[in-house]
């Protein structure tokens, strides 16, 4: 079947779709399923202009040879009213292309559906508005963007935190919808090296349009080396350099909601977040003040401990005028990160300007080794689940 299509586009001009590059139709082709995807694709769309010319053309001819012409009038009762060879023509001709097209798109549905058991897998949550990638097999998670091994099945164990999302990869030809309170499964092998981008194709809300992802497809051998070395980066960092690496690395899941230059989003805004804490001036929707939680024998004995609490259990204490849309962290991040939380919040205004655009030379030198007496998350390492997810400030800050 494959043959006669790819023959049949050959004779009609098309381009093959394995040669890998965009078509008029199609994106480029770099997943192994890819080829099958736009043969059933083309082949339709191959009948679909058959029948165009053949219907215009008949029209056209009937138009003309049977026109009426000015002042003449032809009527006849006795024409035919049924042909049984004509009738079956285009009963069965229609039947058998719809059984032909049922018979292949069923096939591949198939064959996208059922993942090799030797599958790479990754769980993928998507919540309003970023994906977040986990690496089981490495205990690496990452954000708004993932990398996968060249000529490797790779399955996504996808779960939806909030509402309905849909993951969708063109040059990989996948979709498949994310459904909040069940798990849904995609697989794909990617055949070239390089970046390709991934949509949710599903209306989540407000910024849906920006809920996107970077796949990253590297050689077994880069793949590797990189999971290694984001398995332990941040274990690795010196204490100056952890508020850069949670704006770098974990800030991205934050972003959609908590923007770093003042403007209101879902959540507060990052920007004199830390001035607000310390002055306990953060009014909340039940009417109370930061200032009476935070002190010797409160709720916070630390200003540090609110941003933490506001990172695991953000719906403690909501800041008025914001939803409580924020889910919880818990679980997600090692001490260590949520310690680069926190001093990221405490020199934000280090590391970006009034703009909320990253200054590229921070001046941080001084946090060396000032960790443990600064922060209330101690950058000690915790029995969760390692990840590059991103904790907000919280529906709190």
């Amino acid at each position: 079947m494959t043959t006669f299509i790819s023959m049949l586009l050959l004779m009609l001009g098309a381009a093959s779709p394995d040669q890998g590059g965009p078509t008029f139709w199609m994106p480029e082709s770099a997943s192994a399923q890819a080829p099958f995807v736009d043969h059933v694709f083309d082949f339709i769309n191959v009948i679909c202009y058959i029948f165009l010319v053949l219907i215009t053309a008949v029209l056209v001819w009937f138009a003309i040879k049977y026109r009426q012409k000015k002042g003449e009038v032809n009527f006849s009762d006795d024409g035919p009213v049924h042909n049984t060879p004509l009738e079956l023509t285009w009963t069965m001709v229609p039947l058998l292309l719809v059984v032909a097209i049922f018979y292949i798109g069923m096939v591949g549905f198939l064959d996208l559906r059922r993942s090799p058991d030797s599958s790479y897998e990754i769980s993928v949550t998507a919540q309003k508005w970023t994906w977040a990638f986990d690496h089981p097999e490495f205990g690496v998670n990452q954000s708004g963007e993932v990398m996968v091994p060249l000529g490797r099945p790779v399955q996504f164990l996808m779960a939806s935190s909030d509402v309905l999302h849909s993951c969708f990869i063109p040059a990989f030809r996948v979709k498949q919808d994310v459904i909040p309170g069940r798990y849904s499964r995609l697989w794909f092998e990617a055949t070239k090296p390089g970046t390709y981008q991934l949509y949710c194709t599903e209306y989540c809300g407000m910024d849906h349009s920006k809920m996107l992802a970077l796949v990253h497809v590297l050689p077994e051998d880069e793949f590797q080396e990189a999971m290694g070395k984001l398995a332990t980066e941040y274990m690795d960092l010196p204490e100056q350099d952890l508020p850069a690496y949670a704006l770098d690395r974990l800030y991205n899941r934050c972003a959609s909601c908590h923007s770093l230059d003042g403007s209101s989003q879902i959540g507060p805004s990052f920007k004199g977040l830390w001035e607000r804490t310390k002055s306990g001036s953060t009014v909340f929707k039940d009417g109370t003040k930061l200032s009476d939680l935070i002190g010797p024998g409160k709720t916070y004995e630390q200003p540090e401990d609110y941003i933490r609490d506001s990172i695991l259990m953000p719906q403690s204490h909501i800041v008025a005028n914001y939803a409580g849309a924020m889910p919880s962290f818990q679980g997600q991040l090692k001490e260590r990160q949520v310690h680069s939380l926190v001093l990221m919040m405490k020199y934000l205004d280090r590391l970006v300007d009034d703009n909320g655009n990253r200054i590229e030379s921070p001046s941080l030198e001084e946090l060396q080794g000032a960790g443990d007496g600064d922060s209330g998350a101690a950058p000690g390492e915790g029995a969760d689940n390692g990840t590059d997810a991103d904790a907000g400030g919280g529906n709190g800050e």
